[in-house]
Formats: C-alpha cells, sequence, structure tokens
C-alpha cells in the first residue's frame, strides 16, 4: 500500500448571516458556543496525539460556516491548537468579505495560513440579493485588496452561477470581474437545491432545463481555460500550480481528519462524522462505515473521474492489489464508444461531454 497524503479539516460552524443555500450545519457566534467550540477542537487535538504526532499533517483547511467571522483573539487560539509542522504543505482559510479585517489577515500570516478561500459568489447586486447574502459587491473589492496587501499570494475566489434566473451573459460578465483581479484559482459551482434551506428547498425549486445548465458549465470550461485557468476538477481552475492541494487529495481518497461539529473523516479505510451539535462526547461519530479495498478503489474511479487528468488504472491497481479492474473494463469500452471518456495506454479521463454527465457515470460505477 502506497503511503497516502495526510490532511486537517477544522470546521468553523459559525456564520453571523447564513445564505439562503446553506446546508452546512451553521450556528450564530456567542461567547457560550465559541467556548465550546474550542473545547471540542481542544479534546479532539488530544484525541488524536498519538496519530499526528506520529503522521504530520501536509494540508490544512478551515471551512464554515465563516471562520473569518470569528475575534482576532479567538482566530489566535484555534491556530495554536491545530499541529503545524515542517512537513505542512497548505493552509486554506475560507474568509467571507464581510467579516475580513487586516488584523485577522495579519494573524493569519503570523499563523502560517498560506491560501485564502474568499466567498465572492457574485459581483451583481441583485443576484447576491437572490441568493440571500448579505454583502455589497464593494465589500469583496474591498477584502479582496486587504488580502493582496497583506501579502497572500494564492487566492480562490468562490463563484455560484444560478441558471434558473441568471443569464449567461450576466454569468460572463462575473467571470470577466473574477478574472480582472487575476486570482490563483476560481471555484464555479451550479446553485443547487438542498433540504432546508429556506427559498432554496427541492420543493421551492423548478426544474432548470439541464441543456441550459449544460451551456453554463461548457460556456465556462472554454471560458477560463481560454484565459490561462487549467480546469483541473468539473468545478475548479487553478493557474498552474496553484491547484487546491487539500481538495485534491480528498478527491483521490487519501486520509484526513475532520475536526468540529459535524466535520467528516477518512482514516484507516473508516469514514466517519462528527454530530452536528455542541454536546456529543468525543468519538461519538454518525454514519460510521468501514470500505473494503473495492469500495475505496471504485471511490477513486468515481472521483477520479470528476479531473480533468483522470485515473492511471496501473497506478490504481498498485494501491488496491486485490481488486479485479478487469471488471470495469464493459464499462470503459461504453463510456468510450458513446463518447464519454478516453481510454488509453491504461488510463481513462472524460470527454468534456463525460464531465456533464460525471453523476451519471458514478451511479454506473456504483
Amino acid at each position: 500500500m502506497q503511503a497516502l497524503s495526510f490532511g486537517l479539516y477544522v470546521h468553523v460552524p459559525f456564520c453571523p448571516n447564513a445564505c439562503d443555500y446553506c446546508h452546512f450545519f451553521h450556528d450564530k457566534p456567542s461567547v457560550p458556543k465559541v467556548q465550546a467550540f474550542l473545547k471540542r477542537i481542544t479534546e479532539e487535538r488530544e484525541q488524536w496525539r498519538s496519530v499526528w504526532e506520529a503522521r504530520p499533517f501536509e494540508t490544512m483547511y478551515w471551512g464554515g460556516g465563516s471562520p473569518s467571522c470569528l475575534a482576532p483573539e479567538t482566530l489566535r487560539t484555534l491556530g495554536a491548537l491545530c499541529p503545524v509542522s515542517a512537513h505542512l504543505k497548505e493552509w486554506t482559510v475560507e474568509v467571507s468579505p464581510t467579516s475580513l479585517t487586516p488584523e485577522k489577515l495579519q494573524i493569519f500570516k503570523e499563523l502560517g495560513v498560506n491560501r485564502l478561500s474568499l466567498g465572492v459568489q457574485s459581483f451583481q447586486a441583485e443576484t447576491l440579493r437572490r441568493l440571500g447574502r448579505k454583502q455589497a459587491v464593494s465589500h469583496v473589492y474591498k477584502a479582496y485588496e486587504a488580502i493582496r496587501a497583506a501579502g497572500f499570494q494564492n487566492v480562490n475566489l468562490d463563484l455560484i452561477f444560478p441558471p434558473d434566473f441568471v443569464s449567461l451573459n450576466a454569468w460572463q460578465n462575473d467571470l470577466e470581474t473574477a478574472l480582472q483581479l487575476q486570482p490563483e484559482h476560481l471555484s464555479t459551482y451550479c446553485l443547487t437545491y438542498e433540504k432546508a434551506t429556506g427559498p432554496f428547498t427541492p420543493q421551492a425549486h423548478q426544474a432548470v432545463d439541464e441543456d441550459r445548465e449544460a451551456d453554463f458549465y461548457q460556456f465556462t470550461w472554454e471560458f477560463l481555460e481560454h484565459h490561462g485557468y487549467r480546469h483541473y476538477e468539473v468545478s475548479n481552475f487553478a493557474r498552474p500550480g496553484f491547484e487546491c492541494r487539500h481538495h485534491v487529495n480528498t478527491w483521490r481518497m487519501q486520509e484526513w481528519l475532520g475536526w468540529g461539529p459535524s466535520a467528516a473523516s477518512q482514516f484507516q479505510r473508516k469514514r466517519f462524522q462528527n454530530p452536528c451539535d455542541w454536546t456529543s462526547p468525543i468519538g461519538s461519530w454518525v454514519h460510521e462505515e468501514t470500505f473494503t479495498e473495492k469500495d475505496l478503489c471504485n471511490d477513486c474511479l468515481i472521483f477520479g473521474l470528476r479531473m480533468r487528468e483522470g485515473v492511471d488504472l496501473t497506478a490504481l491497481q498498485q494501491r488496491f492489489p486485490t481488486v479485479d479492474l478487469s471488471v470495469y473494463q464493459p464499462l470503459w469500452q461504453r463510456f468510450a464508444n458513446a463518447g464519454w471518456i478516453v481510454w488509453e495506454n491504461n488510463c481513462v479521463r472524460c470527454t468534456p461531454q463525460g464531465m456533464l454527465l460525471a453523476d451519471s457515470l458514478a451511479l454506473e460505477l456504483l
């Protein structure tokens, strides 16, 4: 078995103004809840001490919620709780345009954070309003200017396209505006309708024309690649060398620990998630599953086909020697005949048409 990359994901579930489309566990920050959160992170740090001391984290990611809404002293405390070593290659923090300050940026710098992900979603006031974003476009420009002034040289912008109420021309304007800022990375997500998210519940959703949705995807892929961003995953683009290491390791089915309420982990062929509350004891996981080599191999194929480089079947066989990869050959042949994948040199990767059907191909693999 090859050595696997090891990461830490910290879920910071605080957000003063949750967006209407957000389905992640979140809560408004208060002194008691922030203290409970820090206590939990402290306990999880100790629970896993023997692991991270023997095997240092290579990536770290603070997601949310909105980690930047925490007070400066809380950010310092949380940073001190996260084990940092010379092995750490990437430390990402998600930040909000409305809560980022020069003081917090300086704290991130002092802690060793080297990548920031700014939640832009749109540069158009009407789109932000309909998404339930409590920010003005001016907040985005001010935050981005402060990020660059603080010396950060690896910045992602998160954008959302909602095909049911935004035109393709408006989306193009968002992309063109983002490019003017010259970020190293762009994540572009199609608005999805999840449970318990106010106006964006599935019941409130009128089905989007799938051809229209495909038009948005294809336009985005072609437009950003034309402007020098490598399309390395269905929704992610980067200038060469700026792909998000933490996400890539996740899509490649490596190993990571998740700390904080609702955070998920994958470790030693187990996948488990913390409860979505403040009071459950440490180790009382939900959705705990144990995987066979075949299960993980299948996941490597499913997520690998979402990546532009595809899957090297020779390397996959070396990682999972007990799995009979020949059983997939009829699928590869059918997918290739349909124009959904390219299958050559014992590597499979999706064509643009296949990437549009990535979820359907995953069901076939399952």
